[in-house]
């Protein structure tokens, strides 16, 4: 019995509790946290055995299954079974909900005969979150938006973030979300108190000083833009959102602008905390700001326009978070900022360091170290990219003492990537800010995943995933550059060029194998429905991808393999992909930025017809 999180201490006894119908759960009081764990409990049970169990506060003497919890703000648990009783104890109302997680994944492998045990169990983090970006295509509806929250929670997760630009219906600009389709005030507010139940904090976290390609593209405020370009005459740009788009320091309308944003949305959160973002200031400095950059420093420059961005949410009684990837430039000026300001301390690569961690730490400051699930851009997560990224990440936060890990989950260049996929990083995350030292096999941890959250008995789904996101090195933003002409970064083209076309064949075969085994794995099991039909859409797209990448090496490089792939097939299954595509975005996204994918995949297909 493999549980996600591990717990940090199980004993097994002889003996086992056998759950049976009209069993009684037993709640001292019917408080909020007592009845919303119980009910919780009688849910799991009902769905995952078909058995009916009753809520009472009369502790009788028949086998029951008792909470019990106090009012302390620890997150510790207990759990005892033996043959007449189930014990769940814990050091709050939270506590106690981790304490139900955990048994129903007791129950999943044990069904209604639970072995005889004792589990003491506590994190190793007090803060434990997971950050989603909801503006750079896909904006979920509020329904999944809570279906995220119970997904979280049941990993024993206790903050999310949603990453905002310009996907909130701001009252005073509605020209920056209209066709946008947008988060609502009043959606923000039925979250805030959805993720109370679940005992998760719902942080918010809005852009303020870099990334406002949106907001900085409007006619009157495209002269608060750093760069002295006339942005609302340009053509929409996937890239140019990603790498541009500072707001002006120096304008003093500038910083009213974010004021009245940031007064807008943080009243509709009772979280504590504000993440202010201010990460990848690309342009600071480089436009109308260059000669005051020159005399006294970018550093300065941002540190200056970031205070005041500070001071105004401590005014408002909250704590500031930012991303600390500016600020890691210049070390020195860190003690410039109030005490009590969070650093978001991001890296996501599989080699990443323990320096940044080790910088903040000097420095005496707070800071979350933020890995990530290597999902953005890509038709499938790089899930062994991630697994050692997030597991590095862990050990440094915790050798460092970090406040807590915040796994991050982007969705760059239109966000094609399905949430799906990232629950492998999302749990790994879960696990290793609960328990740090725990799944360090991955092989243990993807059988483990396979089974609690696919229901797997072959234990094989999450193996899959993971040789899926290791076979195709070119990405839908990499797509995109290719249609549009752009160089730089997204540009792949030339290691399209030097890669064996062989290798291409070889993973383009798997990719098909790999599609093949999941809807095997998935044949019949339609309370996943979503989920299964996302992936089965990521293996077909990274097959498609490379079918597309080996035509390109025939036609454009004039290299041949064993493999003959004809332009009319390549046409015909990428709009298949399309359509597919469409449809599953709409399953748990509002319509938002989809035409971005759209646009982006038929000119792709068009360019193929002109080849």
């Amino acid at each position: 019995m493999n549980l996600i999180p591990e717990v940090k201490s199980c004993v097994y006894n002889e003996g086992f509790f056998h759950i049976i119908s009209q069993l009684c759960i037993c709640i001292p009081e019917n408080t909020p946290d007592y009845f919303h764990a119980a009910q919780t409990l009688k849910t799991s049970i009902s769905s995952l055995l078909g058995i009916e169990l009753l809520i009472t506060t009369q502790n009788t003497d028949d086998k029951k299954i008792v909470f019990f919890c106090n009012d302390s703000s620890g997150e510790g648990y207990e759990i005892s079974i033996d043959s007449n009783l189930v014990e769940l104890k814990a050091e709050s109302g939270r506590g106690l909900f981790w304490a139900v997680q955990t048994l129903i994944q007791i129950i999943r492998y044990h069904k209604s005969f639970l072995p005889s045990l004792s589990i003491k169990d506590s994190p190793d983090f007090l803060n434990r979150g997971f950050y989603h970006d909801v503006t750079r295509g896909k904006v979920p509806t509020l329904n999944t938006l809570k279906w995220l929250v119970e997904k979280i929670s049941s990993y024993k997760m206790n903050q999310l973030q949603l990453y905002v630009e310009h996907s909130f219906a701001f009252k005073k600009i509605p020209e920056l979300w209209t066709g946008k389709d947008p988060l609502t005030a009043e959606e923000i507010l039925e979250l805030d108190l959805y993720c109370k139940k679940y005992h998760v904090e719902l942080i918010p976290s809005l852009a303020t000083f870099g990334h406002l390609y949106e907001l900085l593209r409007l006619k009157r405020f495209e002269h608060l833009n750093e760069l002295n370009v006339k942005a609302s005459l340009l053509p929409h740009n996937l890239w140019d959102r990603m790498a541009h788009y500072t707001i002006d320091v120096s304008n003093d309308e500038s910083f009213s602008l974010i004021k009245s944003m940031i007064e807008e949305y943080l009243p509709l959160f009772s979280s504590r905390y504000f993440n202010i973002c201010c990460d990848e200031t690309f342009d600071l400095g480089k436009g109308k700001n260059r000669e005051k950059a020159e005399v006294y420093g970018r550093g300065k420059l941002y540190i200056s326009f970031v205070k005041k961005i500070v001071d105004l949410v401590i005014s408002h009684g909250k704590v500031p978070m930012l991303w600390g990837d500016i600020v890691l430039n210049h070390p020195e000026l860190i003690s410039e900022l109030p005490r009590d300001v969070i650093f978001l301390n991001w890296g996501y690569t599989p080699d990443v360091t323990e320096d940044s961690t080790k910088i903040f730490a000097s420095k005496g400051v707070s800071q979350y170290v933020c890995p990530g699930t290597t999902g953005w851009s890509r038709f499938i997560n790089d899930i062994a990219a991630a697994s050692q990224n997030i597991r590095k990440m862990a050990r440094f936060g915790r050798k460092f003492q970090a406040a807590g890990i915040l796994t991050t989950d982007w969705g760059d260049c239109g966000h094609i990537n399905p949430i799906a996929g990232s629950l492998h990083g999302m749990a790994l995350g879960a696990a290793v800010s609960w328990n740090t030292n725990s799944y360090e096999d991955d092989s243990l941890f993807d059988k483990s995943l396979s089974f609690l959250e696919f229901d797997d008995s072959s234990q094989t789904v999450c193996g899959l995933l993971r040789d899926l996101g290791s076979l195709c090195f070119y990405h839908f933003g990499n797509l995109y550059a290719w249609v549009y002409g752009i160089s730089g970064l997204w540009n792949k083209e030339e290691q399209l060029k030097n890669t064996n076309i062989l290798d291409l064949e070889q993973n383009y075969i798997r990719a098909g194998e790999i599609r093949n085994e999941l809807m095997l794995s998935f044949s019949g099991k339609n309370n996943r429905l979503v989920d299964f039909k996302e992936l089965l859409w990521s293996a077909s797209a990274i097959e498609w991808v490379l079918g597309l990448l080996i035509f390109k090496k025939n036609v454009e490089y004039n290299q041949y393999g064993n493999l003959t792939l004809k332009k009319d097939t390549i046409i015909h299954s990428g709009y298949d992909i399309l359509n597919t595509f469409i449809n599953i975005w709409r399953l748990r996204n509002k319509e938002s930025e989809l035409n971005n994918v759209i646009s982006t995949i038929k000119s792709a297909l068009e360019k193929i017809r002109l080849m």
